[in-house]
């Protein structure tokens, strides 16, 4: 596995990552305009363990949601955090890839629905089909809040968020978006988080 720096050619910024940016956040240009830089490995005896290290970090797992218009889209997200309490902001890092990062762009909204350690279901359902092929709220109770944004009714609870256009952070595959917290609720007090950690270690057996 290796990754790399790669240079923009036209201005300079530099990216780490397996793939050089689809376009520099900075300039604009193409993914073309980069270079390699410098690259690094890691080893194959050590992948395994660097990806179990990065279980044991304490994410959470949510379904992030979005709209456009009256299209609705969700998906699994682990990279979810408040980044500032005052004034109260959560920032969510999403795939450029993913139809939940389009809907994000164009509405400028979303929302978390949190999930339990029994919410197995729901991390199947929202990450392991995409919305483009399928409808994933179908049969899913959900209420909406004031963005609009569908929230899974059966959750812990949710924070809904307004984006602020001029904090969007590309990080490579992803954007990371920083929103405003416009509303938020909890739902089942006594309930633990479903973690990441805990996931993984629980999937197999929660297969029913």
């Amino acid at each position: 596995m290796i990754a790399q720096n790669w240079k923009c050619s036209n201005c300079g910024y530099v990216s780490v990552g397996l793939f050089p940016p689809e376009k520099c956040p900075v300039c604009g240009a193409g993914r073309d305009a980069f270079e390699t830089e410098a690259e690094w490995q890691i080893a194959p005896g050590e992948l395994d363990g660097l990806i179990k290290a990065c279980w044991k970090v304490t994410y959470g797992l949510y379904v992030i949601s979005s709209i456009d218009g009256e299209k609705m889209n969700g998906q699994i997200c682990n990279t979810l955090f408040q980044i500032t309490s005052d004034p109260p902001r959560m920032a969510v890092g999403i795939n450029h890839k993913n139809l939940t990062h389009e809907f994000i762009e164009k509405s400028h909204v979303f929302a978390a629905s949190i999930l339990g350690r029994n919410d197995h279901r729901l991390v199947r359902r929202f990450g392991y089909r995409s919305g483009r092929e399928f409808d994933k709220f179908k049969g899913v109770r959900i209420t909406k809040g004031k963005t609009g944004a569908p929230i899974i009714a059966d959750s812990m609870g949710y924070l809904e968020c307004i984006v602020l256009p001029d904090k969007t952070v590309d990080a490579g595959t992803h954007s990371i978006f920083i929103g405003d917290i416009v509303g938020g609720a909890l739902f089942k007090e006594t309930e633990e988080p479903m973690t990441y950690a805990y996931y993984h270690v629980t999937k197999d057996s929660a297969q029913g």
